[in-house]
């Protein structure tokens, strides 16, 4: 790829920007209008925003790896305390006689309690007031790679986001660029055609100066002023379609509709080429599509990582602290706390995996066929574009040829016209002869650049440039 550096061109845009312009007026070469459209598009905005959304699932499965804490609190009023019945024995004290070793009583003790009968008492089992407040974390030990496998597909969904988002600035930068030199040249057709129309308006006066001497007809006259009165009105639609031009660009580059612009810049030949091979290679390595396409099927291989493990046990831990009143069978706050390690496993879901890991199977297999139809779509594009790149420089090379052929017939023709060897239909077919070529030629230098343009987008390197 070669870029030839225009020193001429560089000293024009240099000199064209330093020019004193009206007030509010904007210098706008291709660059600066490049630099506005990125800026200013809502789509490049957007693309911004779902990378920012991305990012943020990323995190969030990210979170999936550390602990789950929560806390809960409750208060329970119980209408009916739980009780059982508990028979305890009622006592009474009474003292005892004393006896010595014939029998006869000497005397009394003090008195000692003795059960003498039974009571029922009611026991309840708690409060009818109770509150809880609990902490909880739990942690996945082992899922198979679940986590592993949902974490990467966030990490390549931030990859597409990223994409998306060089995809739309390659298609702004492009727009701009075609948007640029449009304007630049429906500017110079304008220029090109006034031009055509003043030379035109000379012959007129001419034309009648040879009829006042009588070396021309009046049929001369009138058709030199029937062809400039033509041109005048496609000097109008040009200069019209000059204005629509820069409508244009305003909005490619977001500007407001009233915005003055100063276009920089010369349609001039530049020595640009692309061997056609090294395209193709590019845009299979570079375009945003495809790169995209890459990532989502690369998702879709882990969902079936992920569908295909799904029947199988996981295990997890639970840690659960709790401060409560009443605790146990005591009133009053207190603590408790517990340690669960568990595994969990579904054992039927009615087909439900089994469905969901051949419908993962089949989304893989889409985005295979579907990466492979659009690489084929970018060979044909790039060589597309690359043919229509090479056709301009071709366009470019005839039409100057044509050129300095019309310049030299017109010249030509107008001596003949003003010695009377050439006739004024010969003379006006001439002139628009130089015209259409002067156009044509400048159109391909205009197709030039934005087959350029277009060629490096399908190549994925336009921001390289």
């Amino acid at each position: 790829m070669r870029r030839p550096i225009c020193l001429s061109s560089a000293l024009l845009a240099l000199a064209a920007a330093a020019a004193p312009l009206g007030a509010g007026t904007l210098a706008l070469d291709v660059e600066r209008a490049v630099e506005l459209a990125l800026e200013n598009n809502r789509a490049i905005a957007q693309a911004r925003t779902g990378i920012e959304a991305a990012a943020a699932g990323k995190g969030a499965a990210f979170g999936a790896f550390l602990p789950q804490v929560s806390a809960s609190a409750s208060y329970v009023r119980l209408g009916t305390v739980s009780k059982f019945e508990m028979v305890t024995p009622t006592y009474g004290s009474f003292p005892l006689g004393v006896y010595d070793t014939l029998g006869n009583p000497i005397g009394y003790t003090d008195s000692i309690p003795l059960a003498v009968g039974a009571d029922t008492v009611d026991l309840e089992l708690g409060g009818a007031d109770n509150y809880s407040l609990t902490g909880t974390a739990e942690l996945a030990l082992f899922t198979w790679g679940k986590l592993v496998n949902a974490y990467r597909i966030a990490g390549l969904s931030v990859d597409v986001e990223r994409e998306a988002l060089r995809l739309a600035r390659s298609r702004v930068r492009t727009a701009a660029v075609e948007g640029f030199y449009n304007a630049l040249l429906a500017r110079k057709m304008a220029a090109l055609m006034q031009e055509s129309y003043d030379q035109l308006a000379r012959h007129v006066d001419q034309a009648r100066v040879l009829y006042d001497n009588g070396l021309a007809t009046g049929l001369d006259v009138k058709r030199a002023s029937v062809g400039l009165t033509n041109l005048k009105v496609q000097l109008t639609q040009v200069q019209n379609g000059a204005g629509l031009a820069l409508d244009a660009l305003r909005s490619t580059l977001g500007l407001e509709p009233g915005t003055a612009l100063e276009l920089v810049g010369e349609l001039e030949p530049e020595d640009w080429s692309v061997d056609l091979e090294a395209a193709l290679d590019s845009a299979l390595a570079r375009r945003p599509e495809l790169e995209q396409l890459r990532a989502a099927a690369r998702m879709a291989d882990l969902g079936v990582r992920i569908a295909r493990t799904s029947n199988l046990p996981t295990l997890f831990a639970q840690f659960n602290y709790s401060y409560a009143n009443p605790v146990g069978f005591t009133s009053g706050w207190g603590t408790d706390w517990n340690l669960v390690v568990g595994a969990q496993m579904p054992l039927f879901t009615g087909g439900t995996n089994l469905n969901r890991f051949k419908q993962a199977q089949a989304q893989e297999r889409q985005a295979r066929i579907g990466l492979a139809m659009v690489e084929d779509a970018v060979g044909l594009e790039v060589r597309a574009r690359h043919s229509a790149l090479e056709q301009e420089s071709q366009n470019i090379a005839l039409q100057s040829e044509n050129v300095a052929v019309a310049e030299e017939a017109l010249a030509m023709a107008e001596t003949g016209y003003q010695n009377g060897l050439v006739t004024n239909l010969e003379y006006l077919d001439t002139q628009l002869a130089l015209t259409q070529s002067r156009v044509s030629y400048l159109s391909s230098l205009a197709n030039h650049r934005i087959a350029r343009a277009r060629l490096l987008q399908a190549m994925g390197t336009v921001e390289e440039e």
